[in-house]
């Protein structure tokens, strides 16, 4: 399966995740594509529709891998800024 899904819009409407020729920007009638969650959206919402069937049954492809930061190093990193920060005179 294609990480792009094929649709044909219902409304007018405007989004970064949707490849075009209007750079995002679609009217009724026109076909586009978006990825497999976003095509999910639009048709549970009735803004589009797939032009190979409904893509609500579609499972989704597993998340990138992403960076956590423990609260340990956070509270960590804030004191540091705030040790590094000039003292201020509430003169």
């Amino acid at each position: 399966m294609s990480d792009r899904i094929a649709m044909t819009a219902n409304t007018v409407f405007h989004n970064p995740r949707i490849q075009n020729a209007k750079n995002g920007l679609v009217e009724a009638g026109d076909t586009f594509e978006t990825d497999l969650a976003h095509a999910q959206d639009l048709e549970r919402l009735g803004h589009a529709i797939p032009l190979a069937g409904s893509v609500l049954g579609a499972e989704l492809p597993p998340l990138e891998p992403h960076y956590q930061v423990s609260e340990t190093a956070l509270r960590a990193d804030r004191a540091r800024r705030r040790a590094a920060e000039p003292a201020t005179d509430p003169a």
